[in-house]
């Protein structure tokens, strides 16, 4: 049990190391003149993008169904959707130099809260799931310190990477808090499993595909969770 504690804690530091690893990445850049072109920091984005919707599609929303009713899945993603659209509302109009660490952490920690309460019961789930942290998180974290140095340049770059340091000591927390408290087939666990997907599928269109939308229309991206949850609804009825 402890070697699996252990274990749980080690993932989520790595989900959380990735997020301090893309903010230095961000750093180097910036000191080094942006070397990277924007075609080149967009690719970045779009690749974290990518590996979120393939753990919605491939991992929490098919076994988040198989273990919840289906009313009670379709109901928490689309909360988890609107839910991410009323704190990425907030987020921007209090337009503080933290909003987006904030934002990453948002999807972050529910989802390291997930790899601790399957490791127990699926260890290849936990470690596939980490890799998606992994690779959404690197990218995450390089977009975020980019967004907050670009809106915020008095904010040290020192104190933007001590903040993003914390990720490393959240993601443990967190995974040993879904180890501790979360069996592999529970309800609870699915409902986390499916609100993080529609929290996912909104932060996607929201901020990896901004060109489907007008800056500060948050309909579009709360349309494609409503999207999602129709094709959820008929898996979930057929499957």
């Amino acid at each position: 049990m402890l070697d699996l504690a252990f274990l749980a804690a080690l993932l989520g530091a790595l989900g959380g190391a990735a997020a301090y690893a893309g903010a230095w990445l961000g750093c180097l850049n910036e000191r080094n003149g942006n070397v990277l072109s924007e075609k080149a920091k967009r690719a970045v984005i779009a690749f974290g993008g990518g590996a979120l919707i393939g753990a919605v599609g491939l991992v929490l929303v098919p076994h988040g169904l198989e273990i919840q009713p289906l009313w009670l899945g379709a109901s928490s993603f689309v909360a988890g959707g609107l839910v991410f659209l009323m704190l990425d509302k907030w987020l921007h109009s209090t337009g503080t130099p933290v909003s987006q660490l904030v934002a990453l952490n948002l999807d972050f920690v529910p989802e390291a809260i997930v790899v601790g309460a399957v490791i127990g019961g699926n260890l290849p789930m936990a470690i596939f799931l980490t890799v998606i942290l992994v690779a959404q998180n690197l990218p995450e974290g390089f977009g975020a310190y980019v967004e907050v140095r670009k809106a915020h340049q008095s904010f040290v770059r020192r104190n933007i990477l001590r903040i993003m340091a914390l990720a490393i000591v959240i993601g443990p927390l967190a995974a040993l808090l879904g180890y501790s408290f979360f069996a592999m087939q529970s309800t609870a666990l699915g409902t986390i499993m499916t609100f993080c997907a529609g929290g996912i599928i909104y932060l996607v269109f929201d901020d990896v595909a901004p060109e489907a939308h007008k800056q500060g229309d948050w309909a579009p991206a709360f349309g494609a969770v409503l999207g999602f949850s129709v094709a959820l609804i008929g898996y979930g009825l057929t499957g």
